[in-house]
């Protein structure tokens, strides 16, 4: 089995440069660092991870919480935290939720085992009503949040500015002409409670009466769960021009259930959604407020790796801004 000093000797180089470029803990310049891959490659090198993880006493592991790996947002942020870990030298094991509290329990007992250097979470409500995160920082593993809105004091979050997004989105329409309209959000939500926050204060500060009638809680997130809140809605004879939508998979659902009412889009009711995921590939295209997930995912890992580095500063929120995106959803009311 070739050894990391067979590689310095077909390389041309010392050890240590072979060390800094296995670990990725040293600035190489480029042809160096080339001339070691290349050793390693037709040598055939394997590193012993386990007897690396004992000198230096860190694993080169990190494990990601998401509370639905089925949310293309949440998978969206993976991906970002992935490829950035990568690059840094890292591999992320992923632990998917699902808001299940016996999930969560597993994973607080599973995870610290495993001898990972540090911990990222999506805040959603299953990690906060857990002691999860306090359970690591007991143990001397760095967390840190990224996406969610169920944000803590006790460690580094990166978060949508959703109260800030929901004004967006109601400033859009209004300038557009909409007078009344309707949130579709999910129950127990505190996304949902942000996002409608903004919408209210929009409607305030333009001088606007909020209608309590054209807010519908659905019982989940899901496409199905948003179309049946539309029907919700229809059936309280309330007007409505315009729904905003929890985020863009339930706003799909809101365009499919208004087709199906008879209710065109965007002649008869414009329509919002959040996260900018799948809203380029509905009918029509939606107009969407553009949350920063590639940014949550690589800022968050940046952090961790500074907290793994000895950053001893003091926790803090990042809120991420969010953009608005026209597309084929919205207009202006009709006469």
């Amino acid at each position: 089995m070739p050894t990391m000093r067979d590689v310095a000797k077909k390389a041309g180089v010392s050890i240590a440069t072979v060390s800094a470029v296995v670990n990725n803990n040293k600035p190489v310049s480029t042809p160096l660092r080339r001339r070691v891959l290349t050793a390693i490659e037709e040598l055939g090198y394997r590193p012993n991870l386990m007897a690396r993880a004992l000198q230096t006493r860190k694993s080169g592991n990190l494990a990601f919480l998401v509370t639905s790996i089925a949310n293309p947002f949440f998978t969206s942020v993976l991906q970002a935290v992935e490829n950035a870990a990568i690059k840094k030298g890292y591999c992320v094991f992923v632990g998917n939720t699902e808001g299940d509290q016996s999930k969560v329990a597993f994973y607080k007992e599973r995870i610290p085992a495993m001898g990972v250097d540090g911990l990222l979470v999506v805040l959603s409500w299953d990690i906060a009503a857990s002691d999860l995160i306090q359970t690591f920082l007991r143990q001397k593993i760095p967390v840190v949040g990224v996406a969610g809105s169920r944000v803590t004091p006790a460690i580094d979050c990166f978060v949508s500015a959703d109260e800030a997004a929901g004004e967006q989105a109601a400033r859009y329409l209004i300038g557009l002409g909409h007078r009344h309209i309707a949130f579709v959000g999910a129950k127990d939500s505190e996304t949902t409670r942000l996002r409608y926050g903004g919408v209210r204060k929009a409607l305030a500060e333009l001088g606007m009466e909020e209608d309590p009638r054209l807010l519908v809680l659905a019982d989940g997130y899901s496409e199905r769960d948003a179309y049946e809140a539309v029907g919700t809605l229809i059936g309280r004879n309330v007007s409505f021009t315009a729904i905003v939508a929890f985020n863009d998979v339930m706003a799909h659902g809101v365009l499919n259930a208004l087709i199906d009412q008879g209710l065109s889009v965007p002649e008869r009711v414009s329509v919002v959604g959040f996260d900018d995921t799948v809203s380029q590939y509905t009918r029509p295209k939606l107009t969407t407020i553009a949350c920063p997930s590639r940014e949550l995912g690589e800022k968050g890992l940046e952090k961790l790796l500074a907290r793994l580095e000895g950053d001893d500063s003091p926790p803090q929120i990042y809120h991420l801004p969010t953009r608005l995106i026209v597309r084929q959803s919205t207009r202006c009311p009709a006469l």
